[in-house]
């Protein structure tokens, strides 16, 4: 027999059981402090998830970090799981607030050594290792004009072996031929500092010229030492400047040929300017030397000191036809003194000519200069329009320099 009540208390007693075994709600916060929990209780899978979650948002180029901070933005949901599933829920939500270990994983995208920024800064220092050995920079001016001379030296270290020939031509009669050749060795002491060491030869040949005796024939002359300081560099200043200072010991008189000890010290300036980058130069020297000789004309005895100085103004210009040869030209003003500090005028003259520089080999160059003698007065000739006592009508240079 169907009895309402009774059915009626069964019904409320199943909606009773099943309400008691539906899971709690589990909150956001509850769950961080679960997974804060498991992370400090050892032998639990939570530290492991955790850290591996962490480890893949950093690595994964910052894939993780984006959704992390997507994750921690968005507002949090209670996941309707088992409790034996709250440790892995607790890992998850751990892997998206962690934006910032994401940030972290684009910072470590592949090796330091490997990024573009590094590799061009290497790569660029070692270009310029490569440029400082590659020799000399540039066009060396020591040698590209004639009688004129730049302020450039030598690299530091490099050693170079340097023959000189200075030739002399002409008198107003007779036949007068003079060479000077300086043989030396040169090294770079730093790239600012050059020194020179070398030996003297002379080539006199004089034939019915007034007041010269007839000789012909070479002798050993003396020596030198040179010593060049650069201290403006043209790369760095605009235009280059250097002193020089050379003395010198000489056995025989440079004009006449006759015997004699003589000794004097070369002081030089030098300038030069690069007008057009690697292509056209402009140099100018001043010299000044005071020489002292021990001789008597009289009687050919050194008895007595006879002094007198020098002073010349040169200047020249240099252009490029090919990277390996230059033409040019230059003038030369030379003047002789009584005294060592330009006294007593003796006798000047003017001088104008070509140039030729060449690089014969990667180790080798030669010099090439000619001059004529335009303008002149001597002193104990005023009506004679050069100065052909104490100079001659033509000039000329052949330098050979080769690197050791």
């Amino acid at each position: 027999m169907f009895k309402p009540k009774i059915w009626l208390r069964l019904g409320a007693l199943a909606v009773a059981s099943s309400a008691t075994a539906l899971p709690k709600p589990i909150l956001a916060t509850e769950t961080q402090e679960y997974s804060k929990e498991a992370a400090r209780q050892p032998g639990t899978a939570g530290p492991v998830l955790a850290q591996s979650g962490r480890r893949g948002a950093g690595g994964e180029g910052g894939e993780g970090g984006e959704g992390g901070e997507a994750g921690s933005s968005r507002p949090a949901v209670a996941p309707k799981v088992a409790p034996q599933q709250q440790q892995k829920s607790g890992a998850k939500q751990r892997r998206g607030l962690g934006g910032e270990g994401g940030e972290g994983g684009e910072r470590g995208f592949g090796p330091r050594s490997k990024r573009a920024g590094t590799r061009g800064r290497q790569s660029g220092e070692g270009e310029e290792e490569e440029e400082e050995e590659e020799g000399e920079r540039g066009v060396n001016t020591r040698y590209i004009f004639g009688f004129t001379e730049g302020a450039d030296t030598e690299r530091a270290r490099e050693k170079e072996f340097e023959n000189d020939t200075v030739g002399r031509l002409g008198k107003r009669s007779g036949t007068y031929t003079a060479l000077q050749n300086k043989s030396e060795v040169e090294f770079g002491v730093t790239d600012n500092v050059l020194v020179e060491f070398g030996l003297f030869g002379s080539y006199h040949r004089i034939q019915d010229v007034p007041d010269f005796d007839d000789r012909n024939g070479a002798r050993f002359d003396g020596a030198f030492a040179e010593l060049k300081y650069r201290f403006l560099d043209r790369d760095v200043h605009g235009f280059g400047m250097a002193f020089s200072v050379e003395p010198e010991w000489h056995r025989y008189s440079e004009l006449t040929g006759r015997f004699e000890n003589s000794y004097a010290v070369e002081l030089e300036l030098l300038v030069d300017k690069e007008l057009i980058p690697g292509t056209l130069f402009l140099a100018g020297n001043l010299v000044y030397e005071p020489e002292a000789k021990e001789f008597d004309p009289d009687t050919g005895q050194f008895t007595k000191w006879e002094r007198e100085s020098n002073f010349q103004a040169l200047g020249a210009i240099s252009g490029a036809v090919t990277p390996n040869l230059f033409v040019g030209a230059e003038v030369r003003y030379l003047a002789k003194y009584e005294g060592n500090f330009l006294n007593h005028l003796e006798g000047r003259a003017l001088y104008v000519g070509p140039t030729l520089y060449a690089r014969l080999s990667p180790k080798s160059t030669i010099t090439l200069a000619y001059s004529w003698q335009v303008a002149g007065k001597a002193t104990e000739e005023p009506d004679q329009k050069l100065d052909l006592l104490n100079f001659e009508r033509q000039q000329f240079r052949v330098r050979w320099v080769s690197e050791l």
